[in-house]
């Protein structure tokens, strides 16, 4: 492990003092209370790690029934006390939170993004559940955001959910990257989340390519989601991204193409289930239609270009004794490699 997380779990401890334990362990930034019958169904896991500057963490219920609530407080005397000057940027999985950030109401639920300056009060209930959570120090964003209120703020718009994709990748990969990787994911993240709070043309150029990036997985995962759908295409992707045709075909520049991109994946699709111990049970003509090639001949043709043999030549030989043709496009690249820092 490259990056070692820190992890905390209320697990071994009996029911009835696991909340107490949990509450003395994130003590440090709110006081938290709850009722007496809620607290002996609390059980909650913890895992944080450092990106550089920041602290990135992720939060799992481990209870055995619903998530139950409990309030969240930083009052003026704590935050004299603490004299803590963050961010607070939680994602919720399956999370909410509603109450009074400052002077400013907060209500957010499963898959927002709010934030919270916790230079600044806050009354609130929050149910617990799962969450991604980034703490960023203040002389990091505050420059970016133009020193903007954004206390209680719950991020909306393809940027937020963008910024969300980042967010549950990195909390993935946090653990795997090295020393060297880990100022370039520092700024990728603080471009993304200043471009989300604050959509300047500045931070939108700053947070292009983690932008581009993202927006390519999305795509990669709409393909797969949809490979034998007959309606996907380069206009089927915009419309479900909501880019333009120039961005879509600028994400797929490095890859021949979106359309040779989806060919090839329909292709791979297609030859696996060819090659498996089931595809005597599949007619090509059938395959071809699944996987939306015009004909029979066409999609044998496109095939036997791709991998240098027929449909019917892949059934019948074992792939030990296919020829050994190499594909113009294999569908993968460093921008695949890249990929696999991905939501899960």
């Amino acid at each position: 492990m490259e990056n070692p997380l820190f992890t905390f779990t209320t697990q071994p401890y009996p029911p009835r003092q696991r909340f107490e334990v949990w509450r003395e362990e994130v003590n440090a930034i709110f006081d938290i209370t709850i009722s007496e019958p809620e607290s002996s169904a609390f059980n909650y896991r913890l895992a944080t790690g450092y990106l550089g500057s920041l602290l990135m963490g992720s939060g799992a219920w481990d209870g055995a029934g619903e998530p139950v609530p409990y309030r969240v407080k930083r009052s003026t005397q704590m935050i004299r006390r603490d004299s803590l000057d963050h961010y607070y940027l939680c994602l919720g999985l399956s999370h909410s939170i509603n109450g009074s950030a400052g002077r400013r109401a907060l209500a957010a639920g499963n898959s927002q993004i709010y934030i919270l300056d916790l230079a600044r009060e806050l009354d609130c209930l929050i149910t617990a559940g799962d969450t991604v959570i980034l703490t960023i120090p203040r002389d990091l964003l505050a420059p970016s955001l133009s020193y903007k209120d954004v206390h209680g703020h719950v991020l909306q718009g393809g940027l937020s959910e963008l910024l969300a994709d980042h967010m549950r990748a990195l909390q993935h990969r946090l653990p795997k990257l090295t020393p060297d990787e880990i100022p370039h994911a520092q700024q990728a993240t603080l471009a993304m989340v200043s471009a989300a709070l604050a959509p300047s043309v500045a931070n939108l150029q700053s947070a292009a390519p983690e932008i581009d990036h993202t927006l390519f997985n999305r795509a990669r995962q709409l393909i797969e989601q949809h490979v034998r759908n007959p309606e996907l295409s380069p206009v089927f992707l915009c419309k479900h991204l909501g880019i333009s045709r120039a961005q879509l075909y600028r994400l797929f520049s490095h890859e021949a193409g979106v359309s040779a991109y989806i060919q090839q994946r329909r292709l791979n699709r297609a030859r696996i289930i060819i090659q498996s111990d089931q595809g005597a049970r599949h007619r090509v003509s059938g395959l071809a239609f699944q996987f939306g090639f015009k004909s029979d001949a066409h999609f044998s043709r496109t095939f036997k270009q791709a991998f240098g043999y027929s449909p019917r030549e892949a059934r019948e030989v074992s792939t030990t004794h296919l020829p050994g043709r190499v594909s113009r496009h294999t569908g993968f690249s460093l921008r695949n490699i890249l990929g696999q820092m991905k939501p899960v």
